[in-house]
């Protein structure tokens, strides 16, 4: 038999381990293993459905629309976040709520916080311009740049697996929340000041670019690339917040000498401090500073054709 040939025949069952917790009467979380009939095409979902309603087993779990348009059923599965009404299921699966979230009961997760920073990122179109009338003048050109952020569904699947939001009191919004106000910041209509608020409030700058929210996004939604690299170059050139200083520091750096050097970068963004001299102190014997290039103005070989590939692409030549 082809190790590629489907088998003949359907497995009899599936064998689901549930997270159950309920803050209020549990002092730990703990797992409930259950046996599920298999049917063909079953899809997560079907799995709780059967467990609450056949099997009598009063849990927590949400879901409204069943076709993967609310984004409502999150959860993970295997250690990974997929939406249930849409994944098929595993014939063994260990079931859990989204990561980085309040557990409200077993599966269902709080959203408050996600929603209470979403209402402080304006989310609506501020207008400047008066509106035109019906319909309004707008080309697919124009709205190229939001196509594929407006699939989100806020499902917070991307959220569950930032590694930065795991930190706590990171200040970083996340994300989801990114992806929504990018999807303003760069609207043609709008006229808000999504630069101070993609720098001051959602600190978009924390992002470090591990890619793990578009890996685990159900609608494929490219977040890195269209969503926080853009609401990045908003934040830099309205200068504002550390991160605009940042990398306003780091380019003249590069552009200066033609390389980056560590020292003159954390110098230009933190200054002279007794804690910053330990850490330099640290890294000199490491070899992670370089006293001589620290010290000495000298430029790298091709440092002026450098300076000018950044100054072209800012000027946008």
């Amino acid at each position: 038999m082809s190790p590629f040939s489907k088998p003949t025949t359907e497995p009899d069952e599936v064998r689901v381990r549930l997270y159950r917790f309920d803050p209020a009467v549990d002092r730990a979380p703990r797992y409930e293993t259950y046996k599920v009939p298999h049917t063909p095409r079953m899809r997560i979902m079907d799995v709780l459905d059967y467990v609450h309603e056949n099997m009598a087993v009063d849990f927590g779990y949400r879901w409204l629309c069943g076709s993967k348009k609310c984004g409502t059923c999150a959860v993970n599965v295997n250690g990974s976040p997929k939406l249930a009404c849409w994944e098929e299921a595993e014939l063994e699966m260990t079931i859990e709520p989204l990561s980085n979230m309040q557990v409200i009961r077993d599966l269902v997760t709080s959203r408050d916080a996600f929603e209470a920073l979403l209402g402080r990122l304006s989310p609506m179109l501020v207008r400047k311009v008066e509106y035109p009338g019906f319909p309004e003048p707008l080309t697919a050109i124009q709205l190229a740049p939001t196509a594929h952020l407006r699939d989100c569904i806020q499902c917070l699947a991307c959220q569950s697996v930032c590694p930065v939001l795991k930190q706590p009191d990171s200040g970083f919004a996340g994300p989801a929340l990114l992806v929504a106000l990018s999807e303003l910041a760069q609207d043609p209509r709008d006229g808000g000041e999504r630069g101070r608020l993609a720098g001051e409030v959602a600190q978009v700058f924390k992002c470090v670019s591990c890619y793990e929210c578009e890996r685990v996004c159900p609608v494929e939604i490219p977040i890195v690339g269209e969503a926080i690299e853009p609401l990045k170059r908003l934040v830099y050139q309205a200068g504002a917040g550390a991160g605009a200083r940042h990398a306003r520091a780091f380019l003249d750096v590069v552009k200066a000498r033609g390389y980056l050097n560590a020292a003159v970068l954390a110098l230009k963004t933190k200054g002279i401090t007794l804690n910053a001299l330990r850490l330099a102190l640290r890294m000199v014997p490491r070899g992670k500073i370089e006293l001589g290039k620290a010290l000495l103005k000298r430029p790298a070989p091709g440092a002026k054709v450098i300076g000018k590939t950044y100054e072209s692409s800012e000027d946008g030549k």
